[in-house]
């Protein structure tokens, strides 16, 4: 739990991680997570089906920050998914509960879970988000593989460079991260594999952040949309893919359309009618079914050697 002066938090920042890292391993035991699953808004049913789980509140861990938002339960599950070890961390801290706070310090804790997970070396990030379909092919239900991103939310590596090491090398952190290819292609073809059952409901393309938490105005869905060329629109995800992509982990990820913008920009929705299409009871099979095949069929070609 954070309850401290924000100077100190960023000032000593490496520190904090290092406590819950230490938390954590004691959990862990002899346990290695290879994944790393963050559940979004509304997507935290997949958490009932790791099984075998260690279930530990956010706010045992020390530092950890603490959901806020209706939908996000603030909870992590150790266990396993079709045989592959995970940590699923049911819910996330937004850039716009913590947007007060100063300097960067809002943004660390936003991306703090990530640098948890490096630090016990977990190897893969599996991202999902809640979004607003741009592109006018999508349909409320749909499933959007995550190509690339483009991001207007503050960049969590600002400020100085922090004391970490990539769990791909061991060598410190690069001050200035490439971010091309940022979502695996090979994990993106697992994904797309594992929903093949739904495939008129799955779709790939680029995810833009916002800070939100206002939803977009007509001008700014068209400029998103005709102007950038994004097809869905969120307020998270990309920081921590940065901070992934920066601590040598290999990023796959997906949004769950909740909502479409229309033609002429108009984005006709509210909280309610958001999560109403999250607690839908097709949504959620859809969700669950999707994650869990895509364990199965990653267990299934990394023993084959085919993700190497």
């Amino acid at each position: 739990m954070i309850d401290i002066d924000s100077s100190l938090y960023a000032r000593h920042y490496e520190y904090h991680v290092g406590r819950a890292v230490s938390f954590l391993e004691k959990k862990l035991q002899s346990q290695k997570p290879v994944f790393g699953v963050v559940l979004g808004s509304g997507l935290g049913d997949l958490a009932e089906k790791i099984e075998n789980a260690n279930v530990i509140s956010y706010a045992r861990i020390p530092y950890f920050p603490e959901t806020t938002v209706e939908g996000h339960e603030g909870k992590m599950y150790i266990g396993n998914i079709e045989g592959v070890p995970v940590i699923g961390l049911q819910g996330r801290k937004h850039f716009y509960e913590v947007g007060d706070l100063p300097g960067n310090a809002g943004m660390l804790q936003v991306v703090f879970p990530v640098h948890v997970l490096a630090g016990l070396g977990v190897r893969n990030y599996f991202v999902t988000n809640a979004a607003g379909g741009l592109n006018q092919d999508y349909r409320v239900g749909d499933m959007m593989v995550i190509r690339s991103h483009i991001n207007l939310l503050p960049n969590p590596l600002l400020g100085k460079h922090l004391d970490f090491t990539r769990v791909d090398s061991g060598e410190r952190t690069l001050r200035f991260q490439p971010m091309n290819g940022a979502y695996d292609s090979k994990l993106r073809s697992v994904l797309h594999q594992a929903g093949s059952k739904y495939e008129s409901h799955i779709k790939e393309g680029k995810y833009l952040a916002v800070t939100g938490p206002t939803y977009e105005t007509e001008g700014e869905c068209l400029a998103f949309r005709d102007g950038l060329g994004a097809d869905a629109v969120g307020m998270s995800t990309a920081p921590e893919v940065i901070v992934a992509r920066n601590r040598g982990m290999n990023v796959v990820g997906f949004s769950c359309i909740t909502n479409k913008i229309a033609r002429d920009g108009t984005n006709a929705t509210n909280h309610e009618e958001v999560k109403a299409v999250l607690e839908s009871p097709e949504t959620r099979e859809r969700f669950s079914s999707i994650m869990q095949e895509f364990f199965r069929v990653y267990c299934l070609k990394n023993t084959k050697g085919e993700l190497s």
